[in-house]
C-alpha cells in the first residue's frame, strides 16, 4: 500500500483512510463508553495524536493495541478532529473505523521518513572540497580518519540531523553540516584572526555523534547511547579516540577539537556541557544556531496549515507568513 496524503495536508472535519508510522503508544484505559488508547503517529509531513475509542469489550480493544508497536506501520480509517489548536485522528470502530498493523514489505519506508530535497552527491562533493582545503596536517589527518572510511561516509550522508525540529530527514546531517561549515568559512574571511582550519574542521565534526545517536526505520528514533549520553558527548569521545590514533597528535589541539564539539550548542540551556571558551568555538556555536533557527522558521512557513497571515510555533513563537 502507498500513502495518498501527508499529515500536514489533513483538515479538521475530514476523514482519513491512509498509512501512518507509530512513534509511541499509551496503555488501554477505561472511559465512560468503554475502553480507549492513544498513539502518536507520523509520516514525512509531521506527526499527531491518534485516539482509538473502543466499546465495552476490553479484551477486544487490548487485542488491537497488542498488535501495535513503536515503529509499526498502521492502516487507519477515522476522522480528523481539532483539539487545543492541534489536529488529531479519532478512530471509532462502532462507526466502521479501524486500525490495522501492516507487515514489512506491505509499505514503502520513503512514505514515512522525509528525504532531503538536495542532491546528496553534490553536497558530498562540496563537503569533500572543504576537507581538501584544510592545510593543517594534524587536522587533515583527523578528518581523513573519518571521511576516508566509506562505511562511515554512507552513514553520515544518510543520517538525519534531528528527530524533530530542523533537518529531521534522511540526509539532514550532511545538509546541516555543510551549511554550518560554509558559514564558518565565511566567518573566517570576515575575521582573519580566526584559525580557518580549526574552525572548519570543528564545523565538519561537530555533529558526527549523531551517526550513533539516531536510527531510521519507519520513524527517526534514538539509540540507547543517544538517549543516555547524547551526540555531543559521543562525538567528543569519537574525536578524542581519533586523535589518540594519530601518533604525535598535539594534546592541546585535541582538547580544542573536543571542546568545539562539546560547546557547539552554545549554552548549557541548549544542551552543551561547556560554553565556548575561545573564538573558533564561539563562531562554530553561532553558525550552528544560525542554521538551525533559520531552517526551523522556513519549515514553519512551508508547513503552516492556515489561511491566516500569522502562525504560532512553540519553538519559534509568532511567525509572519506573508
Amino acid at each position: 500500500m502507498r500513502k495518498t496524503i501527508t499529515i500536514r495536508e489533513l483538515k479538521a472535519g475530514g476523514t482519513v483512510d491512509d498509512l501512518f508510522a507509530v512513534r509511541f503508544k499509551k496503555p488501554v484505559a477505561a472511559y465512560k463508553n468503554g475502553f480507549t488508547f492513544q498513539l502518536w503517529v507520523s509520516d514525512s509531513g509531521g506527526d499527531l495524536a491518534l485516539k482509538y475509542w473502543g466499546e465495552r469489550d476490553e479484551q477486544k480493544v487490548k487485542e488491537v493495541w497488542e498488535t501495535i508497536s513503536k515503529g509499526s506501520v498502521i492502516h487507519v480509517k477515522g476522522r480528523v478532529s481539532e483539539f487545543k489548536d492541534s489536529l488529531e485522528i479519532h478512530v471509532n470502530p462502532s462507526s466502521g473505523d479501524l486500525v490495522n498493523t501492516l507487515k514489512e514489505g506491505e509499505y514503502e519506508l520513503s512514505d514515512f521518513v522525509a528525504v532531503t530535497d538536495q542532491d546528496v552527491e553534490v553536497m558530498r562533493s562540496q563537503l569533500f572540497s572543504l576537507i581538501r582545503k584544510v592545510e593543517n596536517p594534524w587536522l587533515k589527518g583527523l578528518l581523513a580518519n573519518f571521511f576516508s572510511d566509506e562505511d562511515f561516509v554512507k552513514r553520515f550522508c544518510s543520517c538525519p540531523a534531528a528527530i524533530t525540529h530542523h533537518a529531521n530527514w534522511i540526509g539532514g546531517l550532511l545538509e546541516h553540516t555543510l551549511m554550518v561549515a560554509n558559514l564558518c568559512e565565511f566567518y573566517a574571511v570576515q575575521h582573519p584572526d580566526l584559525d580557518r582550519d580549526l574552525l572548519v574542521t570543528g564545523a565538519i565534526l561537530h555533529d558526527l555523534g549523531k551517526t550513533r545517536e539516531y536510527v531510521v526505520t519507519s520513524i527517526i528514533g534514538a539509540t540507547d547511547e543517544g538517549r543516555l549520553i547524547g551526540h555531543l558527548v559521543v562525538g567528543s569521545g569519537m574525536v578524542g579516540d581519533a586523535c589518540r590514533m594519530i601518533e604525535g597528535f598535539p594534546p592541546e589541539l585535541a582538547l580544542k577539537m573536543q571542546h568545539m564539539v562539546l560547546s557547539s550548542h552554545g549554552t548549557t540551556e541548549y544542551g552543551s556541557p561547556k560554553t565556548p571558551q575561545f573564538p573558533e568555538a564561539q563562531a562554530l556555536a553561532m553558525a550552528d544556531l544560525t542554521d538551525s533557527r533559520i531552517e526551523e522558521m522556513i519549515t514553519v512557513k512551508k508547513t503552516a496549515n492556515t489561511e491566516d497571515d500569522w502562525v504560532y510555533d512553540k519553538s519559534q513563537g509568532n511567525v509572519y507568513l506573508k
